[in-house]
């Protein structure tokens, strides 16, 4: 392989390829990114056996081949390079050479051969969405997931495909987030419900390279019973899936709403991360209370003190008291973008579900804490 690339260029396709290495494998090869000069392009993988990273970048290729590097020694030389030409040639299938203006460099390798090949994803389920909207559902449910390895399903975030278009749902069994897209920004090729549940680590680095900005390139995805391919220009990153039965959520949102309560966002928001420095020492529990108007927010610790916010409020359905985890309250009002927030409660034991004021598509419950 003896290639002429643009160092910006590969610089970037590096940063989207690297962050799929793992640091903890116990093959060596899975730690190097694989390099193949074919075609007029250098195509960069990397697969950690779970999930795989690929990118292309335009280069002149005088020699066609391929090698594999350790991804974090490459990543970081090129980064440091100055802006201009580099050239990078194999030698001996697991030497690889690079120049760039007056620097010169020889990196160890291995021989392409030996790199895992990439699953095939075929197109039994296919689809586009916008890249906005995909950024909006990665961004307002992935931090929703369950961190117990234990228990694996609740590691995923489900996308679900039905009549009404795409939702993304993610839970820890101590609050549920769902965020839906808009009919107008996704195409759905069959019919039917279609479901997976995507291992959040995967949305996450997909989440990285996506500009919800960048109107004309949707995101492709395909998708069969063991993995999924998510394309955006250049970039593709493909997943395994996780097995298994999603909870059944849809009981939550059928709840009676017995008390409403309608406050600022930002103001709520900004009291209850006042209010979590004195509640952190007790588990963050916070106590809200409700009356004549006002929302009231306390919390106390033998060993720091009290806290006590007030905010104005618009009530419905007369008095409550019911305490919540400040930390679920804060990872939620954070994601959301409306001025106000609609509070609705069942019971003092029972689920509460935020949404916001003027967004129909993004509902949040949430589980309250004994007082």
């Amino acid at each position: 392989m003896k290639i002429i690339c643009n160092r910006g260029v590969l610089h970037e396709a590096l940063q989207h390829v690297g962050r799929v290495v793992s640091g903890r494998t116990t093959l060596p090869i899975l730690s190097n990114v694989l390099l193949e000069a074919k075609g007029g392009r250098l195509r960069l993988v990397a697969y950690d056996m779970e999930i795989g990273a690929q990118s292309s970048v335009a280069v002149e290729a005088e020699e066609e081949g391929a090698i594999t590097v350790p991804a974090r020694v490459l990543s970081d030389v090129v980064a440091s390079l100055p802006n201009a030409t580099v050239e990078m040639q194999s030698r001996d299938r697991s030497l690889l050479g690079l120049n760039c203006g007056r620097s010169e460099y020889t990196i160890n390798g291995l021989p392409a051969e030996e790199y895992p090949s990439l699953p095939e994803v075929g197109g039994e389920i296919s689809f586009e969405l916008t890249q906005e909207a995909m950024k909006n559902m990665i961004r307002t449910t992935v931090f929703a997931v369950s961190s117990d390895e234990t228990r694996a399903i609740l590691t995923g975030v489900l996308l679900r495909q039905n009549e009404q278009g795409m939702q993304m749902v993610a839970t820890d069994s101590y609050r549920l987030a769902l965020k839906s897209a808009p009919a107008d920004m996704s195409k759905v090729s069959g019919d039917g419900t279609w479901e997976a549940i995507i291992p959040a680590r995967a949305l996450q680095e997909l989440n990285r390279m996506l500009d919800p900005t960048a109107k004309e390139t949707p995101v492709t995805v395909r998708a069969n019973d063991q993995q999924i391919m998510f394309a955006v220009g250049p970039y593709t990153l493909i997943s395994r899936l996780i097995e298994g039965q999603f909870p059944n959520y849809h009981r939550l949102l059928q709840a009676e709403m017995k008390w409403r309560v309608v406050v600022s966002r930002q103001d709520l928001l900004n009291a209850i991360k006042r209010a979590a420095i004195v509640a952190r020492a007790e588990a963050s529990k916070l106590i809200f209370r409700t009356s004549d108007g006002t929302l009231t927010i306390t919390a106390e610790s033998a060993d720091l003190g009290k806290a006590h916010e007030e905010l104005a409020a618009n009530l419905e359905g007369g008095e409550v008291e019911i305490g919540f985890n400040a930390e679920y309250l804060t990872d939620v009002l954070a994601v959301m973008e409306s001025d106000n927030v609609v509070w609705d409660m069942t019971g003092a034991l029972s689920p509460a579900m935020l949404k916001g004021a003027d967004d129909p598509d993004y509902l949040y419950v949430v589980m309250p804490m004994q007082l």
